[in-house]
């Protein structure tokens, strides 16, 4: 029979436990768990003799070893067998400079370029914080270290923790390298402020704001003189005009607030819009799921005769060719053109930015009584979760439907008496 081993707590216990408690080795795996110097005893049968002995030892594998030498020698009797422990796997130190290249140039092979970007970021400061700390090895790394560092970044609670994805990555990283023997970011829980933004709305445009903002692409953006300063750059001006090699119209930023607007898509993707996205039947691909099928959405007539007037006019590129292949410098280029649209539109309710065009995707097809979140949601290329808690509950048009349909499904049903309250 396999002997029982506990760890039973002294009055004297660090730990702060009371008298004769007893805790096991699993207990001691839990996070918070604080160590104690209390003796391990073995409990059990060895040679038909039932006892409960002090093995002597702190550690669980020293008491096991112990435990072993009773079972194998069939007797409780003498002293304490002397053990000796295997010791550990020896690590071998690496420089910190070594393992952010190391893992710099492993991502540098499969990830997005303004992956790398971010990761580069956040290991620049990784580096810096380890220079001002004096640290130069991997293991001077603890999570002390790890929680400072942290606090160091004095941004939102949701960017902290979108940062600390990267640390504890970069920490796995020189794990499963061998590196070190335990990351020093496993254990730093994430902390997260009521008002981090993560359960926030996500607010699209109604359909009276895309009513100004093509209203304004029409009558006001473009019509205007604009003088070139190469000290103030772009500043509006009376009876001046720039001259552009290239310059874009209203009706061209109208085509792609209307390509955002109906596809869904992110404004780099719609700054780089293929014609080859389209197909034929008026099909457009949006997104390739993990398992390599296509994803396709559907684009009204109109716009797919604007979508073929513009390759026919600009190329497979609708919205034109660019000698950078930063796909920053081109979103960038119409982030501008839309802020200075959104300028001429008056005040705004809500800041208005690119990525509300996709929630105004979202807020369309939500609309529908017949369209599922399921159907958004693969759409959208995000879990059914992530559509109901974002996306669902702006949706008042929908809330407004339920509520409709709630009361006419009451109306006629049978009410109890009412008696007036004195």
């Amino acid at each position: 029979m396999q002997l029982n081993l506990y760890r039973r707590h002294s009055t004297h216990c660090t730990g702060g436990r009371s008298l004769h408690q007893t805790t096991y080795e699993g207990d001691e795996t839990r996070r918070g768990w604080k160590s104690c110097d209390c003796p391990i005893y073995a409990s059990g049968t060895v040679n038909r003799t039932f006892k409960r002995k002090n093995t002597e030892c702190i550690l669980w594998g020293e008491a096991k070893a112990v435990a072993m030498a009773w079972e194998t020698s069939g007797s409780w009797d003498g002293e304490v067998p002397q053990v000796t422990i295997a010791p550990e796997p020896s690590f071998d130190r690496i420089t910190i400079e070594r393992a952010v290249k190391a893992y710099l140039a492993e991502h540098a092979e499969v990830s997005a370029p303004n992956t790398q970007r971010k990761i580069r970021t956040i290991l620049k400061k990784l580096t810096e914080y380890s220079e001002s700390k004096g640290f130069v090895m991997l293991d001077q790394w603890g999570p002390i270290d790890v929680r400072e560092f942290r606090t160091s970044w004095a941004v939102s609670p949701l960017t902290a923790s979108k940062n600390m994805t990267v640390v504890k990555s970069f920490f796995e990283f020189t794990v499963s390298n061998e590196w070190l023997s335990r990351s020093p970011a496993k254990l730093v829980r994430e902390v997260r402020g009521k008002g981090d933004g993560s359960n926030s709305e996500r607010i699209p445009f109604s359909d009276d704001e895309l009513k100004r903002m093509f209203e304004a692409c029409d009558t006001q953006y473009g019509k205007r003189s604009i003088k070139w300063s190469r000290e103030i750059h772009h500043q509006p001006a009376i009876g001046v005009t720039a001259n552009y090699k290239f310059k874009w119209s209203g009706q061209d930023l109208a085509d792609f607030i209307a390509v955002s607007v109906y596809t869904g898509l992110r404004i780099s993707d719609v700054a780089t819009f293929h014609s080859e996205r389209m197909l034929d039947t008026g099909e457009c691909h949006i997104r390739t799921t993990k398992n390599g099928r296509k994803v396709y959405t559907w684009i009204p007539g109109w716009l797919q005769e604007r979508i073929r007037a513009r390759t026919r006019e600009h190329g497979s590129l609708i919205f034109g060719s660019h000698t950078t292949s930063d796909v920053n410098v081109i979103t960038d280029l119409w982030r501008r053109k839309l802020k200075r649209l959104w300028a001429l539109c008056g005040p705004w309710p809500e800041k208005p930015t690119p990525h509300r065009f996709r929630h105004t995707f979202a807020r369309i097809l939500l609309q529908k009584p017949n369209v599922t979140v399921r159907d958004v949601a693969e759409l959208m290329g995000d879990s059914e979760e992530m559509i109901k808690r974002h996306y669902s509950a702006w949706v008042t048009e929908r809330q407004e439907r339920l509520t409709s349909v709630l009361k006419e499904a009451f109306d006629d049903k049978p009410r109890p008496r009412l008696v007036a309250i004195g």
